[in-house]
């Protein structure tokens, strides 16, 4: 099995542009959440989790047995107890800086029962919870039922032992992590002027892995966010390159699902003022 540090794709640009596929490779279980390379989020975290919870956090009746048995994992997994006082999938999210999300078994098909996001991409928890992994991929080209098929076949055939892992990376306007709603961002780059991207414009990557929960048969998917300002990613010629060749080479499908319109002009203009 191979044993990638838990950074090592930090930059998932460097294998080109964003894909469609299922794209999952095994990582030791001691690189499963540990270390917690974006801890500062967890102050930042608790304090939105406190603010309004129900933004958060959803979850399905019947999904209580599978939240116990991923928060008690996620716990063992750092070495720190959760409150029982709470729902416990939010509960163990507070440990980690990752969002959590618990996917069962219901009606034939692979399904979101329970789900902490504090730093979605562009989606919220009362969105997606109780959609299949094929609802939760139709709007991917391809992805329902191709990408979402080929996922819930990999859910099904998921052993113990095993925690796979991938990346998906995109540009934001915007530092936030908190973003369920894109189009604020979107409109905020079509009004700005270029002169901006530099302090803008930021690099964000999904670490996500999913593991099996023995017990109830359920699987814990995790996402990590990583945001790096772009102008700093792009100060290096290497990394400017590699990105350069990705962003352009991503098809139009990509940049419409991404909804790269309004970045374009600030791109290419950040590229350019980096030469």
């Amino acid at each position: 099995m191979s044993s990638p540090s838990i950074t090592s794709q930090a930059h998932p640009f460097e294998r080109g542009p964003p894909r469609f596929d299922v794209g999952l490779a095994p990582i030791d279980l001691a690189h499963w959440l540990i270390p917690d390379d974006q801890a500062a989020w967890l102050g930042p975290k608790a304090e939105l989790i406190d603010a309004d919870p129900q933004a958060v956090f959803a979850s399905l009746p019947g999904s209580m047995p599978a939240q116990i048995e991923a928060a008690d994992l996620v716990a063992a997994a750092v070495g720190r107890a959760y409150d029982r006082g709470e729902p416990p999938l939010l509960a163990a999210s507070r440990l980690v800086s990752d969002d959590l999300v618990v996917m069962e078994m219901v009606d034939g098909a692979w399904t979101a029962t329970a789900m902490c996001l504090c730093s979605p991409t562009f989606f919220s928890a009362h969105d997606a919870i109780g959609k299949s992994l094929f609802g939760l991929h139709r709007p991917v080209p391809g992805g329902d039922p191709g990408l979402g098929g080929r996922i819930s076949r990999v859910f099904s055939l998921l052993r113990d032992d095993l925690v796979l892992e991938r990346h998906n990376w995109t540009v934001q306007w915007s530092k936030a992590r908190f973003t369920p709603d894109g189009q604020p961002l979107r409109e905020a780059a079509a009004a700005a002027s270029e002169s901006e991207a530099r302090e803008a414009l930021h690099l964000r990557v999904e670490r996500q892995t999913i593991r099996r929960l023995p017990a109830s048969g359920a699987v814990l998917f995790t996402i990590r966010i990583r945001l790096t300002r772009l102008a700093e990613l792009l100060a290096d010629p290497v990394q400017k390159a590699l990105f350069e060749e990705a962003w352009r080479a991503a098809a139009p499908d990509v940049r419409g699902y991404k909804k790269w319109q309004s970045l374009e002009r600030h791109v290419a203009a950040l590229l350019a003022s980096t030469a």
